[in-house]
């Protein structure tokens, strides 16, 4: 299974994701769940990276499947931005979450 963390603040802005786990839909290479929230979470850092020029820590193992994604200080001129990215994701997989239970789990995590 996929779990993907969402780290929000209480007034409710994405600060960051980590997802971590195959989701185990298919065999490697022809697992539609897992391409799927790959290309969703990698597009998505490269849209904060190389699109927005947001600030973000990042760390990927292929391996053992994990990405973690953390935005710094972002500009006031770009927060708008990382977060249209951000929440985009969030809807995106909680849509897949909604058909593939099995294989993706959505997780909030509120930071204070």
């Amino acid at each position: 299974m996929v779990c993907v963390h969402f780290l929000t603040p209480p007034e409710g802005a994405v600060l960051g994701f980590s997802l971590q786990g195959h989701a185990g839909c298919g065999e490697a290479g022809q697992d539609i769940v897992c391409a799927a929230v790959s290309a969703l979470t990698q597009g998505t850092l490269n849209g904060l990276l190389n699109v927005l020029k947001a600030p973000v820590d990042y760390h990927i193992d292929e391996k053992d499947g994990i990405l973690t994604a953390s935005l710094g200080e972002v500009p006031e001129g770009k927060r708008a931005g990382a977060q249209l990215l951000l929440q985009t994701l969030v809807s995106a997989l909680q849509m897949i979450e909604a058909d593939y239970a099995r294989f993706v789990r959505v997780i909030f995590k509120e930071r204070r």
